[in-house]
């Protein structure tokens, strides 16, 4: 129980001395001495769970990671929709001026695929209509996007987040809660009905890149012919603001920020969702600015509502 509580204070706070940990431990309700803590350190120096660094602070290892994560897999269900939650409150992004900090999903790609994939981002833009915006931010190899600095070899490309939209309804004074990612489809470019559900609360992952990664979506097919699957994020919220969040939503597609398909009252059921009390707005996934260029085989690393990007450094392809 101790080792865990240390294993979870290094993930959240990085280094840390005995001491530092022994106050982290007691905020938590865990009394010890840090000559305890020091302790159990030394147990899980052996375990390779923890290392010293050049400081004499303790950090966790790759291994101890990997064992947190698999300990603590069913205490971290739901853990993404706290993740976007996060992201709604701590993004300052401004629809009448269109600024501030957006939440951004970011793919990190061999800088020998970049031609490829710059083609099929014109494809995107210029194919696909349920984009959140045709905006994109690329940033060359070991310079920073959102904090985090571009391996040697790669490039990174940021595409706006769907969350995005949850946070322009904060603004408006409504607080969105998210229930699933979902497979959409699309026929003669009209959104037809649900075939796939995951819900927020049962998984530690991204449920749309899960069902990016399973090879579910077929986003190039919608944009070449037309048909094919979507993924779509649903979002509930208060049934007595729909006429507010329509209003908020209409102006930020004046401002070029789309992605709704539909907003739905408690009663409708065009969609075969399970019922509920309140409204729900499905969304397009700012994943799907991405699908394509998985669709065509192109490796990449993709980090989901973890950065945040300033909307100013977006630009139109």
């Amino acid at each position: 129980m101790v080792e865990e509580e240390i294993l979870s204070i290094l993930e959240e706070s990085g280094a840390l001395s005995s001491i530092e940990i022994e106050k982290e431990l007691e905020l938590r309700g865990v009394s010890i001495r840090a000559r305890t803590v020091r302790y159990h350190l030394k147990k899980l120096e052996e375990k390779g769970l923890v290392r010293r660094n050049s400081g004499g602070k303790a950090e966790l290892t790759e291994k101890g990671l990997k064992e947190l994560k698999r300990k603590s897999a069913f205490e971290r269900l739901g853990e993404f929709s706290e993740r976007i939650e996060f992201n709604v409150y701590f993004c300052d992004f401004d629809v009448y001026s269109l600024s501030g900090l957006v939440p951004t999903n970011v793919a990190f790609i061999d800088k020998n695929d970049f031609d490829m994939v710059l083609s099929t981002i014109r494809e995107i833009c210029d194919g696909f209509p349920f984009l959140i915006a045709k905006k994109v931010v690329i940033t060359d190899e070991m310079e920073e996007i959102g904090g985090i600095r571009v391996p040697k070899g790669k490039f990174a490309l940021g595409a706006i987040s769907n969350t995005l939209l949850d946070v322009i309804l904060r603004g408006a004074g409504i607080s969105t809660y998210p229930e699933y990612a979902a497979l959409l489809s699309v026929e003669d470019m009209n959104p037809r009905g649900i075939t796939e559900l995951i819900s927020y609360v049962g998984t530690t992952l991204s449920p749309g890149q899960l069902l990016l990664k399973a090879g579910l979506t077929s986003v190039h097919s919608v944009i070449e012919k037309g048909r094919g699957e979507i993924i779509v994020a649903i979002r509930s919220f208060s049934r007595y603001a729909i006429d507010i969040a329509r209003r908020e939503l209409e102006l930020a597609e004046s401002k070029g920020i789309g992605g709704v398909i539909k907003l739905l009252h408690p009663a409708d059921r065009r969609f075969g969702l399970p019922a509920g009390r309140r409204a729900r707005m499905i969304v397009s996934a700012g994943l799907n600015f991405l699908a394509p260029i998985h669709e065509k085989g192109v490796s990449m690393d993709i980090k989901v509502n973890e950065l945040f990007v300033d909307f100013k450094e977006f630009r139109d392809l």
